[in-house]
């Protein structure tokens, strides 16, 4: 089928189609790229994805081993090996084949201590972690910043993201300057709503000795190390609930714990530190003893808590179990002469080497003691994580979800030492999950581009500039109406996530909705159209990546989709051809309006024809029902141009690309909009088309010219 009109109008400047649009077909930056065939790493049962990190004795990276040189021990029964990667983080030509595999990107958080730390050892350490990010992170690589005090407990400043703007604004700041009072619900774009640092602890100077006075410091100091023993048990709970979190994500997690330490006689007692310190507990409880007055000596403090360590131990015990690891870094050195807080008036505050050593060791990571240059220590841990292994397993027996299984990896070669996670948790009913966890695998879908297909979402995205205003791009984002109810009637609760990202990665804008949605009052308009959610981003002219997605959290379902997307300066040199937009009534559709962060205050939408109408993303044809479809045209240069004209050429091809008839096609439509915009409304009736994929595409020709250009839409005849 092939038909033309001459319609006076403008004439359209040659597009290469898809420039300007975009329409969700799958993974959109991976279009046009053939990569080999690779194994599939999943963290769901059926495969597991086992980073290993192999050293020498002398502790340095080993490669060029391979698949054969490993051995997996599940529960202590050798397992088949299904997938084997051998990575270099480094490499740059490795980047594109990694996108796909999750467990093989690298992860580095920067947890800061504000409330065992000189001021001086932060300001200054702020330095070194942005150098970190801006210069050691690789493209594949994520990084993420977060905080600890004693009010505040963890607070996760920046997910793990590759944005090294977003990293490098929560760096400079901390969570002590309210920068952005939005906040994105993922964490991917910063946003500080607390403040972190709590003061130094300080006791008042003893004005006598009387024995009343005496008494009374003793209660004083007990009551005191007893405080300062429940910021100590708040860390340690905020390291754990770290190590649990942790485990929502896929690969390697580093930590990078910034902090001079607690107080070592927590763990040690003062026994244990006597020549370290000068003995000054130690004179005290003696001269107690002697007195006899043995209530003043506090047995925590001379032989250590017991019950500390043990908090300790058994929280650290997570990090093995979520393959994640703190490397334990010494502000000690960075202080300077005058920083008071250090210099605390009870004089058995003492250093925290030997408890930051304690929490490198049991969490299997590397502590680095004081030192006044933190940028070696930075780069000498990426380039430890640099070189590793990944390996994919199928388990052969599963106990059901949430059951932890042991893990083992040895090596043929002699004389390596492999460094991996001790076990994993079969995938546990996302209503088992806590909040936070939940939040943090959400949020790794949207930063790796993790496929999930659970909900059926598409996505098609028009660039527009409204007439007088900015530059916007509507995005309406689809949920196939059936698939959305299942076979339940009870309310939905969609979490709704949107990201635009620069070619460098970072974030220009962020929208999200949480809606509730009730079956039995919009059954019919579900089952016969779907829902459809209209964002709109307010973005410069440039490259995007759009990523999108969609969750029922009663049920843990999730869709998610990505596209690219180039939107034009609207200028008087630029023409292009919108994608045909289907045509259908909005009252068929449950229709969420969503703004931006940008675009607050913006309304105005391009889909409009003489009246308001929504675009099918997913369009389906039927024989004998007639189809409107709307082809926006723009050419700054000639829209004023009264003489100018083109011949519209609309053409169906089927899924070998066939031209294929759909019966007469009428142009019904022609309209100018005060944004620059022509509309051309096509109508036609599709008869005796075999149900299957099509392609339905416009040719829009200059005359006077010769120059064509097309779009395209992708259409279902059921």
């Amino acid at each position: 089928m092939s038909k033309r009109w001459l319609v006076p109008t403008l004439a359209l400047l040659m597009l290469p189609a898809g420039v300007s649009l975009a329409r969700s077909e799958g993974r959109a930056s991976g279009a046009g790229v053939q990569a080999p065939p690779t194994p599939e790493f999943s963290s769901a049962i059926t495969v597991v994805s086992l980073p290993v990190f192999v050293t020498d004795k002398g502790g340095r990276s080993v490669e060029g081993l391979k698949q054969d040189d490993f051995v997996v021990e599940d529960e202590g029964k050798p397992v088949e090996i299904v997938g084997f990667r051998n990575i270099d983080a480094g490499d740059p030509e490795a980047a594109e084949a990694l996108k796909d595999s999750p467990a093989a990107r690298r992860h580095f958080m920067l947890l800061f201590d504000l409330s065992f730390t000189s001021i001086d050892g932060l300001v200054r350490s702020r330095g070194a972690a942005i150098e970190f990010v801006t210069k050691q992170l690789r493209v594949l690589d994520f990084a993420s910043v977060a905080t600890f005090s004693a009010n505040h407990g963890l607070q996760f400043l920046v997910g793990f993201t590759s944005d090294k703007e977003q990293l490098t604004q929560a760096i400079k700041t901390l969570g002590v300057v309210q920068l952005d009072r939005q906040a994105d619900p993922l964490g991917l774009a910063y946003d500080l709503r607390e403040l972190g640092a709590t003061a130094a602890d300080t006791l008042p100077q003893e004005g006598g000795d009387g024995g009343t006075f005496r008494d009374l410091l003793v209660r004083f100091r007990a009551a005191e190390e007893a405080h300062y023993r429940e910021r100590v048990l708040s860390l340690v709970d905020s390291l754990g609930q770290l190590g649990r979190l942790l485990d929502s994500l896929q690969g390697r997690k580093q930590v990078l714990f910034l902090s001079s330490g607690f107080d070592d006689t927590v763990l040690l007692g003062s026994g244990g530190l006597q020549a370290s310190v000068g003995g000054t507990r130690a004179f005290e409880d003696s001269e107690a003893i002697v007195r006899g007055r043995p209530w003043e000596v506090s047995s925590n403090k001379r032989f250590g808590d017991s019950g500390v360590r043990h908090e300790l131990v058994r929280a650290l015990q997570g990090f093995a179990a979520s393959d994640a690891v703190i490397h334990t870094v010494d502000l000690g050195g960075l202080r300077t002469a005058g920083d008071v807080r250090q210099q605390a008036v009870d004089p058995d505050r003492r250093g925290g080497r030997e408890s930051l050593s304690e929490v490198a060791d049991l969490s299997g990571g590397r502590f680095y003691r004081n030192t006044n240059d933190l940028t070696p220590v930075f780069t000498e841990i990426a380039e430890l994580s640099r070189h590793y292994y990944l390996l994919a397993f199928e388990p052969r027996d599963p106990r059901g979800p949430g059951r932890f299984h042991k893990l083992r990896v040895r090596l043929k070669p002699k004389g390596l030492q492999t460094s991996h996670r001790s076990g994993y948790f079969e995938r546990a009913p996302n209503e088992q999950k806590t909040a936070l966890a939940r939040r943090f695998g959400v949020a790794e879908i949207v930063t790796k581009g993790i496929e999930r297909d659970d909900l059926s979402v598409s996505v098609l995205a028009l660039p527009y500039r409204p007439a007088g205003a900015d530059i916007i791009l509507p995005v309406v984002l689809e949920l196939d109406g059936p698939s959305l109810l299942g076979q339940q009637d009870a309310p939905l609760e969609l979490e709704i996530y949107g990201y635009a990202f620069d070619e460098a990665g970072t974030v220009r804008d962020t929208a999200a909705q949480f809606s509730r949605v009730d079956p039995q009052r919009a059954s019919r308009r579900l089952r016969e159209g779907g829902l459809q959610c209209h964002i709109t981003f307010r973005l410069k002219p440039g490259l995007y990546n759009l990523r999108f997605l969609v969750q029922d959290t009663r049920s843990g379902r999730i869709g998610s989709k990505w596209l690219e997307v180039s939107v034009p300066t609207f200028n008087a040199q630029e023409v292009f051809l919108s994608p045909p937009l289907f045509m259908d009534a909005p009252d068929r559709w449950v229709v969420l309006q969503v703004q931006s962060r940008a675009s607050q205050g913006l309304s105005e939408e391009p889909f409009k024809a003489g009246e308001t109408f929504t675009p099918k993303v997913e369009p389906q044809l039927v024989n004998g029902q007639e189809q409107r479809v709307c082809v926006l045209a723009f050419d700054a240069a000639r829209r004023y141009d009264p003489g100018a004209s083109f011949e519209i050429e609309p053409r169906l091809l089927d899924g070998a690309g066939r031209s294929v008839s759909v019966g007469p096609v009428a142009l019904s439509q022609a309209i100018t909009g005060d944004d620059g915009l022509r509309r051309y409304v096509l109508t036609f009736t599709p008869d005796g088309l075999r149900p299957g994929p099509y392609t339905f595409r416009v040719g829009l020709r200059d005359p006077s010219s010769g120059r064509v250009s097309e779009a395209y839409q992708s259409v279902r005849v059921e």
